[in-house]
């Protein structure tokens, strides 16, 4: 749990966090700022976090499980209203990515649109407001995680001149979106404050996992095959060169094991297969001169044949055999 602009002083820090029951698993920056501008606590039951570096912008921490095992690299973010005091922000993020190996996700208020279309109201959005944030980005690897729900994060709750904006993110590098293909960002309801609420959560109930796709060569031999590998590659993605291509190999995974599916029971059609060779054989040994019984039997030895010849081909691959 990130609490950001707590507006509490450092001596009535305690007194609010026994209240929260978080008194004994919380980290904070008071230490860079006398407001604590950003609070970091915890379930002890699922997770340990250490801080490994803070400033009055931001608080980075690495998150393992209970047992001490590293799960990802964590940095929240509160950054000032002033565009240059951001760009610290900016290289202190940049000089985090140097030291971090594995995944990594930075979250909170970066107070700071990424593009155009992220302000309705207000002044029109320029280059120059988010030109220092994206290169930032570009230079660290640095995605930003799409959201369910409101697009915009804050609201100035103005009847005249309102503003709505997008300066609530979660950004990962590639290793924490490969990590967390089960989660997403949801904007919740900003309540009583200007600001929504990020929500990182599963996407679905837990389920049973699904099997580990292997691609098999046979596929590219499957009518079709070239079809349904261009109609996904050329749906067009956003982001780096990097993420666009992980994205993309997924996006066609999930493709290819549907269009594998028959291939999941091949052993069963080709037990079929023999069935219905033999009982055409055993037809056509009454009647050797009927067309349609002959014709019967050429297309189940045709199958036949075509379904060993895979099964030949998964086999071989199995067992690395060229």
């Amino acid at each position: 749990m990130i609490l950001l602009e707590t507006r509490v002083k450092s001596n009535k820090a305690d007194g609010i966090r026994n209240k929260l029951h978080i008194a004994d698993n919380y980290i904070d920056n008071y230490n860079e700022h006398e407001n604590g501008r950003i609070w970091v606590g915890w379930n002890a039951n699922e997770v340990s976090v250490h801080k490994l570096n803070s400033s009055s912008q931001f608080i980075h921490c690495r998150v393992d499980d209970c047992s001490g095992v590293f799960q990802f690299w964590l940095t929240a973010v509160y950054a000032h209203n002033e565009l240059e005091r951001r760009k610290t922000l900016w290289k202190d993020i940049e000089r985090i990515h140097e030291n971090t190996v594995g995944p990594w996700c930075v979250i909170g208020d970066f107070n700071n649109v990424a593009k155009a279309q992220d302000r309705i109201g207000g002044n029109i959005v320029t280059e120059r407001e988010f030109v220092d944030m994206q290169d930032m980005m570009l230079r660290t690897g640095l995605s930003e995680m799409d959201s369910s729900r409101d697009y915009f994060t804050w609201f100035n709750k103005h009847t005249i001149g309102p503003i709505h904006s997008r300066i609530d993110r979660l950004l990962g590098n590639v290793d924490w979106f490969q990590k967390y293909m089960d989660v997403q960002l949801k904007i919740m309801s900003p309540s009583v404050s200007d600001h929504a609420m990020l929500y990182v959560d599963s996407i679905v109930p837990k389920r049973k996992p699904m099997r580990q796709f292997r691609f098999t060569n046979c596929l590219v031999d499957m009518p079709g095959f070239e079809d349904v590998v261009r109609t996904s590659w050329i749906q067009r993605v956003a982001g780096s060169p990097m993420k666009r291509l992980w994205i993309k190999l997924k996006r066609l995974q999930t493709v290819l094991r549907r269009f594998s599916y028959p291939l999941s029971h091949l052993q069963q059609n080709l037990n079929k297969a023999r069935e219905d060779l033999q009982k055409a054989q055993g037809e056509l040994s009454l009647n050797r001169m009927d067309t349609n019984t002959i014709e019967r039997v050429k297309f189940c030895t045709e199958e036949v044949i075509r379904l060993n010849g895979i099964e030949e081909s998964i086999l071989q691959q199995r067992s690395k055999i060229d």
